[in-house]
């Protein structure tokens, strides 16, 4: 008897602890109108909001965007007595068509929350050119410039984290044009641009649609006298540690994506593949680097061997 009795419990606890779908629903729509209501602001937003001290600064000197309302923290702390600070809002002084003096509170809903030193920027989204391959070889042949180019496409990268540390190492190191591709790839978001600690702003970016178009560039990279060579993991032992290579032609740098890699009709166009070997037996567990740090490592070996 007390078994049923304690089974009945059970069931008739389990039923007021689990919602109904009508339930779920009602908590769901209820959310989503709270978060409606939080992110409403009182000033008219016309594109993306930048934020984030050197991102701004760097999308202020580049003027690759429509500037439009500069946010600026109204009240002094050590975030606004910073000298940058002082710097890019003096530097927006007839670039922007406005400016406004805002709270902090303010400032979080603009940024979603997001790390913003007291300041953001309502800017157009990013133009980004697709690319014009035929064009830069013509320019290159007119170059007296006899290093040989780097160039790195982040293939099916999706992380925003990622693709700016990426684009951070790129400009760094010297990298003179990346290839973003337009399908299974992260977008040029405000989040890249603090990611990419503003690099995003200033550097070189072309973009391609698809395999189909990565295909094609990597056809007219070798047509032009390039090698192109993958980031790898080393599972087969095909790879050659970076530290190995040799930079004898210009260079196209294809990193795959987070977990997948590349496909193989991408990889297989690679002249060589390269990799980062530990410095010695490592956990499985522990067996590999970041993307955006192997990158680095990777990119750091050819942009200096192309200087020697």
């Amino acid at each position: 008897m007390r078994n049923l009795l304690s089974v009945s419990c059970c069931i008739v606890c389990r039923r007021t602890f689990i919602p109904s779908r009508v339930q779920q629903r009602q908590a769901t729509s209820s959310v989503k109108n709270n978060y409606k209501k939080k992110k409403k602001l009182p000033f008219p937003i016309k594109g993306e909001i930048i934020f984030g001290i050197h991102p701004i600064e760097l999308a202020l000197s580049a003027r690759r965007r429509k500037l439009y309302t500069l946010f600026v923290k109204n009240t002094p702390d050590h975030e606004t007595g910073n000298q940058s600070f002082i710097n890019v809002s003096l530097s927006a002084e007839g670039l922007v068509e406005r400016k406004e003096f805002v709270n902090k509170q303010m400032l979080d809903k603009l940024s979603e929350d997001k790390p913003h030193q007291g300041i953001c920027l309502d800017a157009s989204p990013l133009i980004v050119p697709e690319l014009d391959f035929q064009k830069y070889v013509n320019k290159r042949k007119e170059d007296i410039n006899s290093s040989f180019p780097v160039w790195l496409l982040p293939y099916r990268v999706k992380d925003v984290h990622n693709l700016g540390a990426v684009l951070r190492s790129c400009y760094f190191l010297g990298v003179e044009h990346v290839v973003l591709p337009t399908v299974h790839t992260c977008s040029l978001t405000p989040m890249v641009s603090k990611a990419s600690s503003g690099a995003m702003e200033v550097m070189n970016i072309s973009q391609v649609k698809n395999d189909e178009s990565i295909i094609k560039f990597i056809k007219e990279w070798k047509d032009f006298g390039g090698r192109v060579i993958g980031a790898s993991l080393d599972e087969e032992n095909i790879s050659i540690p970076i530290e190995q290579y040799q930079v004898r032609h210009p260079t196209l740098l294809i990193i795959g994506n987070e977990e997948k890699g590349m496909k193989f009709k991408i990889s297989s166009m690679c002249d060589d593949h390269v990799c980062v070997h530990p410095a010695h037996n490592v956990h499985p567990l522990v067996d590999s680097l970041n993307v955006s740090v192997a990158t680095g490592i990777i990119l750091h070996h050819l942009t200096k061997k192309n200087k020697l």
